[in-house]
């Protein structure tokens, strides 16, 4: 490799390293200890396969959206309980194959 090749590809090697040793650090706190349950054993294949357990973010588990609740008609008052899924604290998600949630 000539110098001038090498000089160019430097830069390259270098950023590939640092971004892959520092951007793998998925879960730098730890998990959660509050983590909401999962419900449901099914297979999922995309993050709408998953939801909360109960409609209008009063949901407190996470389970497959099969066995989920049905909330085509329902009217939401806004309200947002402390520990429900919903409303910013969680959100479920598939990950390897089974719902879980992503919680803040």
């Amino acid at each position: 490799m000539s110098r001038p090749m090498f000089v160019r590809l430097l830069p390259l090697f270098i950023g590939m390293s640092l971004g892959g040793g520092l951007g793998c650090d998925v879960d730098p706190l730890g998990p959660l200890d509050d983590a909401p349950p999962v419900l449901s054993d099914r297979t999922c294949y995309s993050d709408d396969d998953c939801v909360a357990n109960a409609c209008c973010g009063l949901g407190t588990a996470v389970t497959h959206a099969d066995e989920g609740p049905s909330c085509g008609g329902v009217s939401c008052t806004g309200g947002c309980p402390e520990g429900s899924i919903d409303c910013g604290r969680c959100i479920p998600f598939c990950r390897g194959a089974r719902c879980d949630a992503a919680c803040q």
